[in-house]
């Protein structure tokens, strides 16, 4: 079951629109929560799916799909930069998970990469060859093992920084630097189970991230960010942290007449050493039409 700590709304929300945003889903998905009384608001069902509902709610959530389910191919077209015995190499859209999870779904990344990853090589059956990953709604590169080998080979590179993610992202507010090193320990939040948050409990796992300004425009900015490390929503988390929340992030920021369209977050560079041929290897993607669109109309406004 997913708690969620109602926060942040300016007026009251319709229960099923809320859920909707929030959690990412499709409004299919959110009616069958619903219809299925999936769904409880403080603790009882809720009279209708567009109830009302407030800050200092408590909404919980129980997944109609759950952990056991069992991945299927799809015929999903992805786009793929690269590919060869060993790995893949991802441009992921939006809108998009990369593997499946327990609210979701058989439309993912993995699903339609599955006829061509080693399933016995892998443990978890839900994430097989996943070396690292994507929020739904941020675009780009994405690598995939297609074997244990490849995999640990990555996996190791991640840990030991050699593998290299690199990001654009539309910000809020200018900087006064040209560098910024983020070192910012990351938790999941207490008050809203979907989120991550800056703070210093014990459990709160280290985190780095390397931002760098490539142009600041009247009230925003486009920068470039290399994760240092590979927390739960780390970029989208440490740039609210230091008050540059990435454009049209509802879930850490606001949002900001974009709708369908998710946080301005792209991942356009990636390098790696080839676990089998040792060769250092890299891809670059651009971002998509309405991203490079707000860039144009932010250099226009400056």
């Amino acid at each position: 079951m997913t708690k969620i700590k109602v926060s942040g709304l300016n007026q009251k929300i319709r229960l099923d629109l809320y859920l909707t945003q929030l959690l990412q889903q499709k409004r299919n998905y959110i009616d069958k929560l619903l219809d299925n009384k999936m769904v409880l608001v403080n603790h009882e069902l809720p009279i209708k799916k567009g109830q009302l509902i407030d800050n200092d709610f408590l909404i919980e959530v129980n997944p109609l799909v759950q952990n056991h389910i069992k991945i299927k191919a799809t015929l999903n077209e992805v786009k793929i930069i690269y590919e060869d015995n060993d790995i893949i190499v991802i441009n992921k859209p939006k809108h998009t998970l990369v593997h499946p999870t327990k609210f979701d779904e058989q439309n993912t990344l993995v699903n339609a990469l599955i006829t061509k990853i080693n399933l016995p090589d892998f443990d978890d059956q839900l994430r097989p060859g996943v070396v690292h990953r994507l929020d739904r709604d941020t675009t780009g590169l994405v690598v995939f093992a297609k074997n244990k080998h490849s995999y640990t080979k990555l996996v190791e590179q991640i840990q030991n920084k050699t593998l290299v993610r690199k990001y654009l992202a539309i910000v809020h507010n200018n900087f006064q630097d040209d560098f910024v090193l983020v070192k910012a320990p990351i938790d999941r939040s207490k008050q809203n189970i979907l989120k991550m948050v800056v703070n210093d409990s014990p459990k709160a796992k280290p985190a780095q991230t390397e931002i760098t300004v490539l142009e600041n425009y009247r009230y925003t900015a486009l920068i470039e960010c290399r994760l240092l490390t590979g927390r739960t929503h780390q970029i989208r988390v440490h740039l609210a942290y230091i008050h540059h929340p990435v454009y049209n992030d509802k879930l850490y920021g606001s949002y900001d007449g974009y709708k369908d369209y998710g946080q301005f977050l792209h991942a356009h560079y990636l390098s790696f050493i080839h676990p089998t041929t040792n060769q250092v290897v890299e891809f670059k993607v651009k971002p998509d039409q309405t991203f490079n669109s707000l860039i144009t109309k932010l250099k226009g406004d400056k």
